[in-house]
């Protein structure tokens, strides 16, 4: 699998200057799923981005949606001093591991993540961990790359959530369901779902 490639776990964990480097270039592949993601966050009034990376996204939120409360949490030290410098007090970030997030239950109105899902050791631990952060009323948006997703997952394909049918099962046994799924370009999908009440 990608993991023992060093050009790939830059990718996962972003680190020094290749890692801000290919956050820049994340930025410009993602472009698309960062609109997708936006239109969709409508209405909601506290967001949580997983792997934030270097703030993109979170900007072009606050942009949108000036009134927002925007939260993030990413792996890499890296991107979080380079977020922080972007986005100033605009939105509360920190450090640390999807599948142990630093949040109170029912907190978020909606999670979203783009291109990280492939990097999670523990896909149902994150599901999990998502559903508890979210509100009742709360959507969980995550956004993919296919056309990579399988050569730089660390997950076994039966877990992964990068594959609709695979997402589904797994949401289910974490205690979400299906809202929706539509590709956002050649090659992105988004699957959006939703707590189980």
């Amino acid at each position: 699998m990608g993991r023992d490639n060093y050009f790939i776990r830059q990718f996962g964990a972003p680190s020094g200057g290749l890692g801000i480097f290919l956050a820049k270039i994340m930025n410009l592949s993602n472009k698309r799923m960062y609109k997708a993601n936006s239109v969709r966050l409508e209405g909601r009034k506290r967001i949580l981005e997983i792997g934030y990376g270097n703030g993109k996204q979170l900007q072009i939120i606050r942009a949108m949606y000036p009134d927002m409360s925007l939260y993030g949490v990413d792996i890499s030290e890296e991107m979080h001093g380079t977020a922080s410098k972007a986005l100033g007090d605009s939105a509360l970030l920190s450090v640390g591991d999807a599948g142990d997030l630093p949040y109170q239950s029912s907190f978020f109105d909606a999670v979203i993540t783009t291109d990280t899902c492939y990097f999670w050791n523990d896909p149902r631990k994150v599901l999990s961990e998502i559903r508890r952060v979210m509100k009742d009323d709360g959507i969980f948006i995550n956004t993919f790359n296919t056309m990579y997703a399988d050569s730089v997952r660390k997950t076994r394909m039966d877990e992964c959530i990068f594959d609709l049918n695979t997402t589904v099962a797994s949401a289910g046994i974490c205690g979400l369901e299906l809202v929706s799924h539509r590709e956002t370009g050649k090659f992105e999908e988004q699957i959006i779902l939703r707590k189980k009440i």
